[in-house]
């Protein structure tokens, strides 16, 4: 993803009361009108004027992703620090029309038809507050389908219009990445969200603002930074993952005896096989083999012992906050219970019981944690369980959101 272009004058004795821009096309040097410009995952923005020019008040401290959005260019972003002492100078890069045309022979005819089900249960979520979310303009969605693969993508050629009748907002979504890969059961979405408050709230969509906030990943992260787990319900616990060694070995000797092909973009598929001699494995063997490659990939070990914050969040030289950990982080939010529909999904029959989710690094890399509870870098943690279930489009606050509750 390409980064903003900045030209900056310091004002190095003063901190600017707004943050103020403008922005220019790459290529002929003249101003962009009518930019989308927005804090990402807020309620901060606004639109440039005929000049290109924008202004946006000033943010609280730390980290922000400056988003600039508009028809024809390529989408850029900028991670900011506040409070802002600099005016921007932003250019932007024509999109190449025949790249777009390229990638609309690749898409699925009829995809909304066959994967519009599965993707607002992915993307806006089963909760209790999705029958009140809508997508407004599903038609902008483009779907592609590698059957060989098992992996379904989808992209938006224009900004998603959502409105959350249960929250109180009107959201808008640049999707950037959603993919489903079937063979791993794993589903990804990405995007930048910018969020209009409406002039007045009931009582009940308070209320409803403040149970998907007790809910969120957001809560937790903020309740980590400022030392309240306790305080705040959360037990945290280190679970690691012991994989199946046997069931590798087996699936290492089945790749063994497989041929494989690959087709013109590089992707692998099976001729024949698995072929295993008959000489060497007796169709006990085989059998054996089969119930081992239906047992689970590895079964999960949780410590007894809770983690401390200091055994969770670090510190940097420059005062920066982190997170970095191994296998998993294992989390009971003891004051609020499951949503019954979060059961009703995974087709259990038990009784409800305080939210339970789990957290996985992607990358080795560390994750700055900031004080609203946004991180860096975003997709470099996975929610598993709850929150995997729970923190979709339906249940999605801005990172300014005040809740009532400290």
């Amino acid at each position: 993803m390409k980064h903003l272009t900045l030209i900056l004058f310091l004002l190095p004795f003063q901190i600017l009361a707004q943050i103020k821009g403008q922005i220019f096309s790459a290529g002929d040097k003249k101003p962009v009108p009518f930019a989308a410009v927005f804090i990402n995952n807020s309620t901060i923005g606004t639109t440039s004027d005929e000049e290109g020019r924008f202004t946006l008040p000033q943010l609280s401290p730390g980290k922000h992703e400056l988003i600039v959005s508009v028809l024809g260019f390529e989408k850029h972003l900028e991670v900011i620090n506040a409070p802002v002492n600099q005016a921007f100078k932003i250019y932007l890069t024509e999109k190449s029309q025949e790249l777009d045309m390229v990638l609309v022979k690749a898409f699925d005819k009829d995809g909304w038809m066959t994967w519009g089900k599965l993707f607002t249960e992915c993307f806006i979520g089963t909760g209790t507050n999705a029958s009140q979310t809508k997508l407004l303009n599903s038609k902008d969605l483009r779907f592609r389908h590698n059957k060989k693969e098992k992996i379904l993508e989808v992209f938006a050629v224009a900004p998603l219009k959502i409105k959350n009748k249960a929250l109180g907002y009107d959201l808008e979504y640049h999707l950037e990445v959603f993919r489903v890969d079937f063979n791993n059961n794993t589903q990804l979405y990405a995007g930048y969200p910018f969020f209009k408050e409406p002039s007045k709230l009931s009582k009940k969509q308070k209320e409803r603002r403040q149970a998907s906030y007790d809910a969120s990943l957001t809560k937790f992260l903020k309740s980590l930074y400022h030392n309240k787990l306790q305080e705040d319900g959360y037990l945290v616990r280190k679970l690691v993952e012991v994989p199946n060694r046997e069931k590798q070995r087996v699936r290492a000797l089945y790749d063994k005896y497989t041929i494989r092909g690959f087709d013109e973009n590089g992707s692998s598929f099976i001729i024949s096989g698995p072929n295993l001699p008959q000489e060497i494995y007796t169709p006990d063997s085989l059998s054996y083999f089969q119930k081992i490659l239906a047992q689970p990939n590895g079964t999960k070990n949780l410590y007894k012992d809770t983690l401390s914050r200091s055994q969770i969040l670090k510190r940097d030289t420059k005062g920066n906050k982190y997170i970095q950990f191994r296998d998993y982080l294992h989390i009971v939010n003891t004051k609020h219970l499951e949503d019954p529909l979060y059961l009703s999904f995974n087709r259990e029959s038990r009784t409800v019981g305080p939210q339970t989710s789990m957290l996985k690094m992607t990358e080795d890399e560390p994750i700055e944690i900031q004080e609203n509870g946004n991180y860096f870098p975003p997709l470099n943690l996975i929610s598993i369980d709850y929150w995997g279930w729970s923190n979709k489009i339906t249940d999605l606050l801005p990172l300014d959101y005040k809740s009532s509750t400290p």
